[in-house]
């Protein structure tokens, strides 16, 4: 064998199991255990590598291309967390009735004018009234009391959406409220808030919805937000706060803010999950995770509840519009004993997220 193909080979070989671990990372706690965390973010990536390399060890008509395999199969679990191919559409009569869930983390609604924000609020209206959800959860909420930048108004008017559910963890001196909102076609009749100790940012709020005879109860959190600075995002694609002119190009510091924030939600989800698992009402999760499917984070909420991506999803389901290819980190679960169908990532760019939605069914 040349040296080029022997090269190869230690390229694999160290290929592979940076692999293989990091499919160990959804059992490690970051507390414990950072650095399998930061492999959970690069898995994408450690998988088309492999994929790559398994194809030339193949097409050369070389054994080696077996052990590549091996470490592919060993993570399907995995690799069906990020790719479906099996969507499910309902069509099913049995199915008394169904309620179509969206979850978007909208950005403000362009507040900052990243994109001309009054076309692209008129544009996320114009979509959510097209898809006609029954339930609505908004991450990165934006609520201006002065009427400066219509946003819930607007939504009650037009998408139907007769009852909500705002919660702010950040109201400045001009009445502009930062948040989280759920919207409903259905009453309200009970709602909370939970904060966080470690960021009061991030939060969650639980709505109970009458729909039909049944009362649920639907989540609507946003956990562990990294806080990228600006030289960050110029590396890692999207968009964060707007650099003044009058400040400086900061630093970048990928890796402490990501370390900050893997450690962020293993220590709100201890405070989370028992609140969740002991509601009296049944369950539809809606979260902006900041996290991979390969995650802790993401095993935490996966144990007990369905992932609908993977129940009806169809493709690649990455719902963050970055440099890094494939990063699905908003999500829909819900309880077991509930079926779903039509499970979206729709495709428009009108925030740094993609909505999502699925259809419960009854």
């Amino acid at each position: 064998m040349k040296w080029q193909w022997r090269l190869l080979a230690y390229i694999t070989i160290v290929f592979n199991f940076l692999l293989f671990f990091s499919y160990l990372s959804y059992l490690a706690d970051p507390i414990k255990s950072i650095w399998l965390s930061f492999l959970s973010l690069i898995y994408p990536i450690l998988f088309l590598i492999n994929i790559i390399l398994f194809l030339i060890w193949f097409f050369k008509k070389k054994l080696f291309f077996l052990t590549t395999l091996l470490f592919l199969i060993c993570g399907m679990y995995h690799h069906s967390r990020f790719i479906q191919l099996n969507p499910k559409i309902s069509h099913d009569i049995s199915f008394q009735s169904k309620l179509k869930v969206m979850s978007f983390n909208v950005r403000l609604f362009d507040l900052y004018n990243w994109s001309h924000n009054e076309e692209t609020k008129s544009k996320i209206i114009s979509f959510i009234k097209n898809e006609n959800p029954d339930i609505l959860c908004f991450q990165e909420y934006y609520y201006d009391s002065n009427n400066d930048f219509v946003t819930r108004d607007l939504i009650l008017k037009e998408l139907g959406l007769e009852y909500y559910h705002e919660s702010f963890t950040n109201e400045t001196l001009k009445n502009a409220h930062f948040g989280l909102a759920t919207f409903s076609k259905y009453p309200i009749i009970g709602e909370n808030n939970i904060e966080f100790e470690n960021d009061q940012s991030n939060h969650c709020i639980w709505s109970d919805i009458v729909f039909n005879t049944d009362t649920l109860r639907i989540f609507n959190t946003h956990l562990g937000s990294i806080r990228f600075n600006h030289s960050d995002y110029n590396i890692i694609g999207g968009k964060g706060s707007p650099l003044w002119p009058h400040q400086k190009i900061p630093k970048q510091d990928i890796i402490n803010r990501l370390k900050i924030g893997f450690i962020k939600r293993s220590q709100q989800l201890k405070e989370l999950l028992p609140i969740i698992d002991k509601s009296p009402f049944k369950k539809i999760i809606c979260c902006d995770l900041n996290d991979t499917p390969i995650s802790y984070a993401y095993n935490q909420f996966n144990n007990n509840y369905k992932d609908a991506f993977t129940i009806s999803g169809l493709g690649i389901g990455g719902t963050y519009i970055g440099k890094v290819p494939f990063l699905r980190i908003d999500y829909i679960w819900h309880d077991k004993n509930f079926e779903s169908m039509n499970f979206k990532t729709h495709p428009f760019e009108f925030s740094d997220h993609r909505a999502i939605s699925v259809d419960i069914l009854f």
